[in-house]
Order: structure tokens, then sequence, then C-alpha cells
């Protein structure tokens, strides 16, 4: 799969600052990865033990930059 454009970011992410769009392309990831971020961020315990594994690194910084997105909008509120 291809790198990820900003258009393709804010289809699968949703709506995000330009900062944070701009953090996970610098991470040169892919669609399936930013994907695989999302269902880390909002799956379950039970997602990581049908997984048997943790996130692979890139897919951990992703879900990283956009935990920290859900926080900072959850304080805005």
């Amino acid at each position: 799969m291809s790198a990820l454009t900003a258009e393709t970011v804010q289809k699968i992410a949703g709506r995000l600052d330009e900062g944070r769009i701009i953090e996970i392309l610098k991470t040169g990831a892919d669609e399936a990865e930013l994907v695989e971020a999302l269902e880390w961020l909002h799956g379950d315990d039970a997602m990581a033990k049908q997984r048997h594994h943790s996130p692979a690194s890139r897919v951990a910084l992703l879900r990283d930059i956009l935990g920290r997105h859900d926080i900072a909008v959850e304080g805005d509120r």
C-alpha cells in the first residue's frame, strides 16, 4: 500500500488538527497501519487477547498520536 495523504488520514480517522495529521504523515504509515492503530485505540482487552500480540511499533506510534488527540478533544468539552 502507498503512504498516506492528509485527505486519506481524515477519511479514515475523522477530523484532526493539522499538527496531528503532519505527525501521522511523518511516520510513513500506510492505510492499513492507520486502520489497525484506530482498532487498537478503540478496541478492548478482548481484542488484544485475540490478536496474541502487541501492535507493531509504527502502529503503536500512530495509536499514541491519535490517543493524544482524543484526550485533547475531551478536555475541550
